[in-house]
């Protein structure tokens, strides 16, 4: 394995302690010292690749893209047409299985941060110009194939990603699994609805 490859790897062990570190003492509580006692390595080392906790923030949002696409990505090898990727796609993104991907206390913590710090902002700016592109692109082929009847793919895709932002901040305000399965629910048959499904 080449130095390149142990760095990569080394980065991404460091990445994913800080998010279990931040989940269990939250984003705010979570210092280099901690993440470093988590691993059991100096301070120093996590210094090395990440200056501040700022740089390990955007590589945490990172992580998260890649988390999120990954659901993306098994909708269409689990799939053989867009009907049914697309029909996939929206019973996943409307699901528990899209809120417990990544941990909601530290995304909002995160994305408190773009208020004060441009690279933050540019990176979840990132994430949502991703995934709302991907989610157009396999609109438009619906709608060139006929499944779907929309106007505008983007436009769709946007309003759909709205909604289930919103849905997702909702639900953590609803004390039982019942009442965020029921809010989801509707809020997946108002996405199909957008789509004319």
């Amino acid at each position: 394995m080449g130095l390149s490859n142990i760095s990569d790897l080394r980065k991404k062990e460091i990445v994913q302690a800080f998010y279990k570190t931040a989940i269990n003492e939250g984003l705010e509580n979570t210092s280099i010292a901690k993440i470093a006692k988590s691993l059991n390595i100096q301070p120093s080392l996590i210094v090395h690749y990440y200056k501040t906790k700022d740089d390990l923030v955007t590589a945490l949002i990172d992580h998260c893209l890649e988390l999120y696409l990954k659901i993306f990505e098994k909708s269409y090898t689990d799939h053989k047409n867009p009907s049914e990727v697309l029909h996939a796609l929206i019973n996943r993104m409307f699901s528990k299985d899209w809120n417990e991907l990544f941990d909601d206390g530290v995304y909002y913590s995160a994305y408190a941060m773009v208020f004060r710090e441009p690279e933050i902002r540019d990176k979840f700016l990132k994430i949502h110009k991703t995934l709302r592109e991907k989610f157009s692109t396999l609109l438009k082929e619906c709608q060139d194939e006929g499944i779907i009847e929309i106007e505008h793919a983007g436009q769709s895709a946007n309003l759909i990603f709205s909604l289930l932002d919103g849905t997702y901040f909702y639900i953590n305000m609803l004390t039982t699994d019942k009442e965020q399965k029921e809010h989801l629910k509707h809020s997946k048959k108002l996405a199909l609805k957008i789509l004319g499904l």
